[in-house]
């Protein structure tokens, strides 16, 4: 049996101590090329002699004792003069950890090598045995192995799918608990707590490493309160699709008179048994106008309206915020927002905002120093020279008010940069004309993906804990991915869009994600057609479903394609081709 083998093989040898090989060459030379097979540690050389009679095989027998102790074994001399006669090489004092030792460069090529039952000799322990093959195998050779674009390829058991519950949030809104049901596509995001005091999730992280660098040119105050989730009414130039809308429960929802007194802190989670956001998406009306959260920025109105905010201070907001985007790596329909609120004199606005980005600059320029092989790059560009095309969160920025400059940032093989970072000034929200409030909100996801390397924004809200387990408290590393290939299943989906409607593509992103509860990685139109003469308009998608942090079954991709196309026809209106 063969204890290793490798086609070719070559080592440096230097000295031979080969007998009787002229006949094995002049073979050689008459017929077609020979097996070439080394034995190692031969006994009695019988199982050599047996093998030396196969056709095209020339055969290299090797012992680790001198010929005159070997030929004293039972047969031994019968089977080494069989050998001799057969062409075959027979080869004495060989010791298996020093092969180079005894061939010539010419004669280091073998198809197989043959270590049959190898031992030490006499009682030779387990450890020595172990030690013996273990220098076999390493001083034998002098070449490695070729392990280019080699692959291990390690099976654990996948962790179960999100049984996604639908959930009711519980809140004080004004004198009176209401509740509300947080849409289907939240419900695994809602409570997270990555920027509570024990998290060491890179949003964290960066968050508090920013905060500590802007203290160090700053006076700086961090609003510590648990801010409201619900806001009321409408956000003025918000697109409506964008917006996640809350219809309060039955009989809940309080008077105008206190809902003016704003939102407390108290909050609460408990598992509901209805989707109430399907109210919203099939377009009926809404007793009164709530909507979680897109924006930190109208908090920090808030605060300076009532007084509660000191000139020369950085103020700080953060916490996560929600907004409804279509299915893209980097568009995440909840990130973490760090809200940054500075009131500086007229005037010194510019100089004011440069100390801002330089701080941010040189803080992560700090935090990827760590990181191998990211090298991230901040740029400040003016809002109205914006030539790249703006993503999801610059986007939806855009709508919340007027932004003076984009903060970009850029890594290989993108150097030219995503957004990360808007600045405003408004010179009107204080009443004290001398004063202008600049406020710079970053994404805290975005600025995540960028540093450590992780392509896929739901790898963030991953319940795995090999994702974790990879960022100590404290620390950013590049992100490792837990696989390679993960297997991915595409569906395309085609169908006529309701007479006189304008198609909402949001809205059909976000039944996407409710339906297959973040499984689908990307939707792509890939068609559009227009019927003559009745003008119906029909449209094809390309769905292509796959799992960040688990081995997506066939069966499971495969419901989620139906149920899909079931929810489209129930919700959006939509006769399917």
């Amino acid at each position: 049996m063969p204890a290793g083998a490798r086609r070719h093989q070559q080592w440096p040898l230097t000295a031979p101590h080969v007998m009787s090989e002229r006949r094995g060459l002049r073979a050689a030379a008459m017929g077609p090329p020979l097996r070439r097979v080394l034995l190692l540690g031969e006994g009695n050389f019988s199982f050599a002699a047996a093998l030396c009679g196969a056709r095209g095989t020339h055969v290299v027998a090797t012992c680790y004792e001198s010929e005159e102790e070997a030929a004293g074994r039972g047969g031994a001399a019968r089977s080494i003069r069989r050998l001799r006669d057969s062409g075959a090489e027979v080869v004495f004092s060989v010791d298996c950890t020093k092969l180079k030792e005894y061939f010539l460069p010419g004669k280091r090529e073998f198809d197989r090598i043959y270590f049959n039952f190898p031992h030490c000799g006499r009682k030779a322990g387990v450890v020595k045995n172990r030690e013996l093959l273990a220098c076999f195998f390493h001083r034998s050779q002098d070449k490695s192995f070729c392990v280019e674009g080699a692959l291990n390829h390690i099976f654990t058991r996948s962790t179960p799918p999100l049984c996604l519950t639908p959930m009711s949030c519980k809140t004080q809104l004004g004198s009176q608990k209401v509740s509300f049901q947080v849409p289907q596509v939240l419900a695994d995001k809602i409570n997270r707590g990555f920027l509570k005091v024990n998290s060491s999730h890179p949003v964290r992280t960066i968050k508090e490493k920013l905060s500590a660098g802007l203290s160090q040119a700053f006076p700086l105050q961090n609003i510590s309160s648990c801010l409201p989730l619900l806001h009321q009414g409408h956000l003025q130039g918000v697109c409506h699709s964008n917006i996640f809308w809350i219809a309060l429960s039955p009989g809940e929802a309080p008077s105008t008179e206190e809902t003016s007194q704003g939102l407390e802190n108290a909050v609460w989670f408990s598992h509901f048994g209805q989707d109430t956001d399907r109210s919203v998406q099939e377009g009926c009306p809404i007793p009164k106008q709530f909507y979680l959260r897109p924006s930190l920025l109208p908090h920090a109105q808030a605060i300076i309206q009532k007084g509660a905010f000191s000139p020369g201070t950085l103020h700080v907001l953060s916490g996560p915020v929600f907004r409804q985007c279509r299915i893209t790596p980097c568009s995440m329909p909840v990130f973490h927002e760090m809200l940054v609120v500075l009131a500086v004199r007229r005037g010194t606005e510019n100089s004011c905002i440069q100390m801002l980005v330089d701080n941010i600059k040189t803080t992560t320029s700090s935090l990827h120093q760590a990181v191998s092989g990211i090298k991230p790059s901040i740029s400040l560009q003016e809002a109205t020279s914006f030539g790249t095309e703006l993503n999801d969160f610059a986007a939806f920025e855009c709508q919340l008010g007027e932004i003076q400059h984009f903060i970009c940032m850029g890594t290989d093989p993108d150097p030219s940069g995503s957004c990360v970072g808007v600045i405003r000034t408004a010179p009107d929200e204080l009443k004290n004309s001398d004063l202008v409030v600049v406020s710079v909100s970053l994404n805290l996801d975005l600025l995540a993906m960028l540093l450590c390397g992780i392509s896929d924004w739901r790898m963030l809200w991953t319940s795995d804990r090999r994702f974790l387990q990879q960022f100590p408290e404290g620390e950013l590393r590049l992100f490792k991915s837990f696989s390679l290939y993960p297997p991915s299943y595409v569906h395309d989906v085609s169908f006529w869009v309701p007479d006189g409607e304008e198609f909402d593509e949001v809205a059909f992103h976000t039944l996407a994600r409710r339906v297959s509860g973040e499984m689908v990685i990307s939707i792509q139109l890939r068609d559009s057609f227009q019927q003559p003469g009745t003008g119906r308009r029909s449209l094809c998608y390309r769905v292509t479903f796959q799992s960040c942090d688990r081995a997506l079954g066939c069966r499971e991709a495969a419901e989620m394609q139906l149920r899909f196309r079931e929810e489209m026809q129930q919700h959006l209106g939509v006769t399917l081709r």
